[in-house]
């Protein structure tokens, strides 16, 4: 079914009855969270549940600092730069899958694996980029990927082939990579190291030098992830509505392309009305054996998630975890406080 190969994003904190028509006459894959749909732990909770009711993911971007979908119900997370820098990486993996299960979220749609560039990711992503060279950030991503897995929880490396030498936001526009082989190949070490534990890598609309945004380039998505690192697990395309996307047709067309070019999950996070037509174009415009390929990448990423929800650990009350998310952003605060002693 075309639909399976689809996350997309309702508008408030209930569905809706005209969003319960569409996702009961074409199920997507999963249902995406936002802070819009955010309002109390047992909400949250119960729509989590209302959506696994119909056999859908549920999946949320929950990094931690910039990125904290869940802060107003279980307080601020630690951004996974100020864990890896601490060695906790793997903690705030933890506390993410932990605080995800505990709401019924099976996916979190990080960590972030992109480098931190001066000049560029520096300033567009900030806290969401870890320190150091390449290794430094592999190891990171790795280690909070340990953590979600602990807790039942999948998660998604991103933005592939990386965003950490541009210097546009792709929510707004488009941002060109300097073609540099030496600087690409240490924009891929991160992911190429973490990929296959994660078995799902998120494709950015970062373009290179023929202007083709990553998402929508059979070069990136198709060849370069497939051919040249080898990754035959699942490939989520980002939010397709992005303005990075805004000259490359409308919603439906963006969805055919992605599809083509490599993308498995197509996300249309917040246009649902459109969500229809764009199910009709991947079914009408994209052959059979490309769609089932993508079919077939996405279950098995499903049992690589009910093979980690059958291992974890179960998750503890949430005034418990909310304090252990305190304890690590406290310890966090105090080892960045300047010395009281001689200098």
């Amino acid at each position: 079914m075309t639909s399976r190969l689809f996350g997309v994003g309702v508008e408030g904190p209930e569905l809706t009855p005209k969003e319960e028509a569409i996702l009961e006459r074409l199920p997507p894959r999963g249902v995406i969270l936002f802070r819009r749909n955010i309002e109390t732990a047992a909400q949250t909770a119960d729509l989590a549940r209302r959506i696994r009711a119909r056999g859908l993911l549920v999946f949320i971007d929950q990094e931690g600092g910039p990125v904290d979908r869940l802060r107003h119900i279980l307080g601020a997370s630690i951004s996974l730069r100020e864990a890896a820098r601490r060695g906790a990486a793997r903690e705030a993996g933890e506390l993410a899958g932990e605080a995800c299960s505990r709401l019924g979220v099976s996916v979190d749609l990080a960590p972030v694996v992109d480098r931190l560039v001066a000049g560029a990711s520096e300033r567009i992503l900030g806290d969401r980029c870890v320190e150091g060279g390449s290794r430094a950030v592999a190891r990171a991503g790795s280690a909070f990927l340990a953590g979600l897995h602990s807790r039942g929880v999948g998660g998604c490396v991103k933005h592939f082939p990386g965003l950490g030498r541009a210097v546009a936001d792709t929510h707004a526009e488009l941002p060109r990579v300097p073609v540099s082989r030496r600087e690409r190949e240490r924009d891929l070490e991160p992911f190429s190291r973490t990929m296959r534990r994660a078995r799902a890598v998120m494709v950015s609309h970062a373009a290179g030098p023929d202007g083709i945004p990553a998402s929508l380039s059979a070069t990136i998505a198709g060849r370069l992830l497939r051919r040249k690192l080898g990754f035959d697990g699942a490939a989520f395309s980002d939010d397709l509505e992005m303005g990075a996307l805004a000259a490359f047709g409308q919603l439906a067309e963006r969805c055919v392309r992605a599809c083509r070019a490599g993308c498995d999950l197509l996300f249309v996070c917040s246009r649902i009305d459109e969500y229809p037509d764009c199910v009709s174009a991947v079914g009408e415009q994209v052959t059979l054996r490309r769609r089932s390929a993508a079919a077939k990448r996405l279950d098995a990423y499903e049992r690589h998630l009910r093979r980690l929800r059958d291992a974890a650990r179960p998750p503890r009350p949430l005034s418990r975890l909310a304090a252990a998310i305190a304890r690590l952003r406290d310890d966090s605060n105090r080892s960045a406080l300047p010395s009281e002693g001689v200098n």
